[in-house]
């Protein structure tokens, strides 16, 4: 907007602009003998000499030669010192009072928001795919988040500038505009004359830039947008000494201002905010020499970035494109499958191979917006920089066969899971009566809730996708409804009775999550759904012909008919037709009229053994099941076909069907196996994790000529037969113990499952490798 018309005052919260700041003591002064602060005049007691004085009493002395910072004193308030280097730094900065120094960008954001939004009321403005603490910061202050996405197409990254305009001065509430230059993920410099039409535009709010990574960019291409606080007092610049500088340990992050933004920063702040060691070390760098070595450095990261790194990537099979402008230190691959399509699914499981098993770690960056498929790879030193292309090239090399997408070990056995619809969240139970909810936060799961209702053992959990309602059932015969209270941030349950005599097996959601089914050991199938009359949870049973404990149940995808299956060694398709709550099912290859219990198909395997799991096809005309003779059984009732396939391996008792010609079933022998339709058979294709599990033994021992000896080594030591496999003992497989549970993918991707174990291992895994 036009400069004459900026009034900071029209955007600043009242209570900030009558605020009476908090009066530091070395605001007035820091020379002499200082007894105003209450500071211990000693000095860093671990530093004082104590000696031992006349009458056994302690003499303390003062020891001023290992204290040059003075560090019994509080820091100066303003980092006078630092400021003053900054303006080496940048030359085009006004004056001292033009910066502000916060612990780290991340202060300075806060401040932001602190003395601009009004929690509940106002907005900020950010253009994705851009810095996530941007999001985070204005959700802590409880203040709107409103996006304009970059342009993304051909991995421009650059400003929608006439959107940006549009939406920030149609929107009253919108207080800040958040750009990123050069931008993270993006690490593309923005153009000047966008930025300059948005601060020429008639937005009345404050324009933040962010440029982190601003000393990488070349010359020739841009420089900080700095030297345009003269001209904008609506603009504040944001850096830090984290990235070209080398002292993210230090935590010093820089704003620069107009004079009244930044009087209202420093009034806002806490009073010691930035401590002594901080701006000491800040002193040093910012001298002449510490500034010479970091221009030093940042040429050789430019010259790694551009002359090895970028093109070594380029020339990798499965990179289909560098992204952005490359302006920063680090650059962004696009990984593709063998169509040339963006594949996060390969992305995550480089980034999840490379991390866990080979000590590399990079940025997974497939979920941001426009970074489809993307690695965030860092520019390291010349040494760094050739393993992490050594790595890739040896796991992208021909048609990646990896089937590993993520693998996470949690530090109890666990025997039921179910994830959120976007996977950042997964209920499991450590084989009690609780449910522990972690929340994933990159590539960490970190415990958020902890579910305590049941007396006994939890036998299964299920998470509607859509209505975000979790189901559990447990041997105390009961079933609960939990459903997530976003004000008291806590997960409330509504017991279900289900009017069972004996333990409750297995619960699954109807595909319209208005219903769900509940397995058990009395013989029959609860089958509830929420009577709205009486604000509660019905149980209706289907129990004939079951004549033994279901362990399994299955929606149709008609939201009507149910499989299930037990220790009667029987798989049965039953009607669960509510009155009042379904609407009349279309016919279907299991019959027409419908009526609730309503037999419609009944199947065993040849030899005979309890069904552990059963599952509809995608399009509902079939139906598989697994038994305890270690066999798969697809019925089709159209057609009247019964297929089984006997596996020499040990008994499955789980299993899913993804799509029409796949089904993967796993179990005790601890690896999924991926069956494929076979003409009007079925045979087992793959055992998933076994190629990973390979590489992992070569990379840990390129030579395997010891083995046998570790084989003996482990007998002697655990007396204990040692496992034929890996020269450590461990299975050929990545789970160690009996895959408990697999579930499809809950957002529908068909080409995904998870499995979890008895070992703890929750793994997602890819059926395209």
């Amino acid at each position: 907007m036009p400069v004459s018309s900026f009034d900071l005052k029209r955007i600043l919260r009242p209570n900030i602009l009558k605020l009476e700041p908090y009066r530091c003591a070395r605001d007035d002064y820091s020379e002499g003998i200082l007894l105003d602060a209450n500071e211990n005049s000693y000095g860093p007691a671990y530093q004082v000499e104590i000696s031992e004085g006349a009458n056994g009493s302690e003499d303390l002395h003062i020891s001023s030669g290992n204290n040059d910072l003075n560090l019994h004193r509080y820091p100066d308030p303003l980092g006078r010192k630092v400021k003053d280097r900054i303006l080496k730094l940048r030359p085009s900065v006004p004056s001292v009072e033009n910066i502000f120094l916060g612990v780290g960008s991340d202060e300075v954001i806060d401040m932001l928001v602190r003395i601009t939004c009004t929690p509940g009321k106002d907005s900020i403005l950010i253009t994705p795919p851009t810095y996530g603490m941007y999001r985070v910061v204005a959700n802590i202050n409880d203040v709107n988040v409103v996006k304009v996405p970059l342009i993304v197409e051909g991995g421009e990254f650059q400003l929608n500038v006439d959107a940006v305009i549009q939406v920030a001065v149609d929107d009253p509430t919108i207080k800040i505009i958040w750009l990123c230059s050069p931008g993270n993920p993006t690490g593309t410099y923005l153009r000047e004359e966008d930025v300059r039409r948005v601060l020429d535009s008639a937005f009345e709010g404050l324009v933040v830039i962010d440029e982190a990574y601003v000393d990488f960019v070349r010359a020739d291409k841009g420089e900080s947008y700095a030297r345009l606080v003269r001209e904008y007092p609506q603009l504040l610049v944001m850096q830090t000494m984290s990235k070209s500088f080398g002292l993210a340990g230090i935590r010093l992050g820089v704003g620069i201002g107009s004079r009244e933004l930044v009087s209202y920063l420093n009034n806002a702040k806490a009073p010691y905010n930035v401590s002594t060691l901080s701006l000491s070390v800040a002193t040093a760098a910012l001298s002449d020499d510490g500034l010479q070595k970091m221009r030093g450095v940042m040429r050789g990261i430019q010259k790694q970035r551009d002359e090895y790194l970028i093109p070594e990537l380029k020339r990798l099979p499965h990179v289909g494109a560098i992204l952005g402008g490359n302006d920063a230190n680090f650059v962004v691959c696009r990984i593709v499958d063998s169509n040339g399509e963006a594949s996060n699914e390969i992305a995550k499981s480089v980034y999840v191979e490379m991390a866990q098993n080979r000590g590399l770690v990079v940025r997974y960056r497939g979920t941001d917006f426009g970074c489809e498929g993307c690695l965030r790879i860092t520019v390291g030193t010349a040494e760094e920089n050739k393993v992490v292309i050594d790595t890739l090239r040896t796991l992208l090399d021909g048609k990646l066969k990896m089937s590993i997408l993520d693998e996470h070990n949690f530090p109890f056995c666990v025997t039921a899971h179910a994830f959120n619809r976007d996977k950042t969240q997964v209920a499991v139970c450590p084989n009690s009566n609780e449910v522990h909810i972690y929340t994933r936060s990159g590539a960490v799961w970190t415990a958020a809730h902890v579910l305590r209702e049941h007396d006994l053992l939890v036998t299964s959990i299920d998470w509607a996708p859509q209505t975000n309602r979790i189901v559990t059932c447990s041997q105390d015969k009961n079933a609960y409804v939990w459903t997530f209270d976003a004000a008291g941030a806590a997960w409330k349950p509504t017991l279900v009775h289900l009017r069972l005599q004996r333990a409750a097996t297995q619960a699954r959601w109807s595909p319209q999550e208005n219903k769900f089914a509940v397995a058990s050991g009395d013989k029959c199938v609860a089958v509830c759904y929420f009577g709205e009359d009486n604000d509660w949870w019905v149980s209706k049973h289907l129990k004939r012909p079951i004549a033994s404990t279901v362990l399994c149940v299955a929606w149709h995808p008609n939201n009507v008919l149910l499989a299930c299956g037990g220790t009667d060694m029987k798989a049965r398709v039953l009607s669960a037709y509510i009155k009042g709550v379904d609407e009349k099912p279309a016919a279907t290859a299991w019959g027409e009229r419908l009526p609730f219990n309503t037999l419609c198909g009944e199947f065993e395997s040849p030899a005979g053994g309890w069904v552990h799991s059963i599952a509809f096809s995608p399009d509902g005309d079939s139906v598989a099941f697994v038994t305890h003779d270690s066999s798969l059984t697809v019925a089709s009732p159209a057609t009247g076909s019964v297929v089984s396939v006997r596996s020499h391996g040990l008994p499955f008792v789980t299993l899913v069907w993804p799509d029409t010609r796949t089904i993967v079933a796993a179990g005790h022998d601890c690896a999924p196996v991926v069956f494929t339709a076979d003409g009007t058979s079925w045979r087992a294709a793959k055992r998933l994790g076994e190629d990973e599990m390979l590489r992992r033994s070569a990379a840990a021992s390129p030579s395997n000529s010891n083995s046998a000896f570790n084989m003996f080594r482990q007998m002697d030591s655990r007396s204990q037969p040692a496992k034929s496999g890996s020269g450590d003992g461990s299975l050929k497989s990545v789970h160690q113990n009996t895959i408990s549970e697999m579930h499809l993918d809950p957002a529908g991707n068909t080409a995904e499952v998870t499995t979890i174990g008895l070992d703890g291992k929750l793994v997602q895994w890819s059926l395209r490798a």
